[in-house]
């Protein structure tokens, strides 16, 4: 073989992988949970900047949504 062909050859196994790579992050993208969720630093930024009485608020907030999610997903209505 040609070093054409080598090269040749290596540039579509790397098309291929990258392609592979693309569909399977396509086929699981769950929507739902990107629109739903921020990153940890954000929440945590924006927890440090707000007063001790909004943080505690807040938490009781989270917690309470937390068991909600608990529930339905133990009875089974939250799944689709």
């Amino acid at each position: 073989m040609s070093n054409s062909t080598i090269i040749l050859l290596i540039f579509i196994v790397v098309i291929i992988g990258l392609l592979a790579v693309i569909i399977y992050a396509i086929a699981n993208n769950n929507k739902k949970n990107l629109q739903r969720s921020g990153s940890f630093a954000s929440m945590a930024a924006f927890h440090d900047m707000q007063s001790a009485e909004k943080q505690k608020a807040m938490e009781i907030v989270i917690e309470q949504k937390a068991d909600k999610k608990w529930a339905e997903e133990e009875s089974g209505e939250g799944k689709k």
